[in-house]
């Protein structure tokens, strides 16, 4: 992800700082966002300030926590376990990067059903026309759901399978589609307000783009939900529209 850095100020504790002493360093994709939360949204949304501060440039970065380790997007599969990965690690810039720019997301019927306010379907709503949730939307779920002041651990239950589910291939080789079973647990953190392990499952279809086939980079360009009827827990449609408000 390409990201200017943003001029922020920011009170850090420790490092022989007063608790109140300000201090002023450019928010960076790497920013550590746990340690510089204000860091979150300007990363996030790709801001920047266009550097007023003629001394800007002297400012150091914010600095950076720990980058996770994920897979070269040379394979379709790969973006597959890089978001899995991402979810464990409670990292949502590194998870927008898996992300085509194109991106949508198409919600099950039911979920969008309740929450309407959320999706605002129009009349005569069609999937496979309109887009409802693009990745404006998706960077501001990947905020409220990657959040380890709410959550402390991610737990798949099921993700995707290369020897259990389906996987169909275009003919030109740029574009995969997968179609298999999730189940995702989000344990809470200690000493949090809510202390229920907030759970999805269901089915999902997606696709995988890449611009070329000689020299592949992959990206998550369609995600479908379809809801599990035998289930109590929530889609990943309900799940979206929750994190989102």
């Amino acid at each position: 992800m390409n990201v200017r850095p943003l001029l922020c100020a920011l009170l850090l504790a420790g490092c022989g700082l007063a608790d109140e002493a300000q201090v002023e360093c450019r928010c960076t994709p790497d920013s550590d966002l746990s340690l510089f939360p204000a860091c979150a949204e300007a990363v996030l949304s790709g801001g920047s300030t266009g550097a007023v501060n003629p001394f800007a440039a002297r400012l150091p970065d914010c600095p950076s926590g720990k980058r996770l380790s994920l897979l070269e997007p040379t394979r379709s599969e790969f973006v597959l376990f890089n978001i899995k990965t991402t979810f464990e690690g409670f990292s949502p810039v590194q998870y927008l990067d898996q992300l085509d720019e194109e991106f949508w997301f198409i919600p099950e019927p039911e979920g969008m059903d309740l929450y309407r306010e959320v999706y605002q379907p129009p009349e005569g709503y069609a999937p496979e026309r309109d887009t409802l949730w693009t990745t404006a939307q998706e960077r501001t779920f990947a905020a409220g759901i990657l959040d380890k002041e709410r959550f402390q651990r991610a737990e798949f239950r099921r993700w995707y399978e290369s020897t259990k589910d389906q996987r169909t291939i275009a003919e030109d080789g740029r574009s995969e589609v997968f179609y298999f079973p999730y189940e995702l647990d989000l344990i809470p953190a200690a000493g949090g307000a809510n202390q229920e392990i907030f759970g999805i499952k269901g089915r999902m279809e997606v696709e995988l783009f890449t611009p070329t086939a000689e020299n592949p980079v992959w990206s998550l360009r369609r995600w479908q939900d379809f809801r599990d009827p035998a289930s109590a827990k929530r889609s990943w449609t309900e799940a979206r529209a929750i994190f989102s408000r």
